[in-house]
């Protein structure tokens, strides 16, 4: 049976949920040895930088596009 329309959003949705994880994990590892830096700053600014793309219509870029926001708003 071939995927749904719906189906295949909502794998994408996911891909793109987690590659959004993975640019907070890799942010917070890139990081951890800065003391100015903390884990909880980096991922409250992935958090904001996320909800502002929160009703973009076109997902599959959404990771580049936090990762280099949250890395301008962290002075990076």
């Amino acid at each position: 049976m071939a995927p749904t329309a719906k189906t295949m959003e909502s794998l994408e949705e996911r891909q793109v949920g987690q590659q959004l994880d993975e640019v907070e994990t890799r942010l917070v590892d890139q990081l951890a040895g800065r003391a100015e830096i903390t884990e909880e700053r980096v991922r409250s600014i992935v958090r904001v930088v996320r909800e502002r793309f929160a009703d973009a219509r076109i997902r599959s870029f959404l990771p580049i596009l936090v990762e280099r926001a949250a890395r301008r708003e962290l002075g990076l």
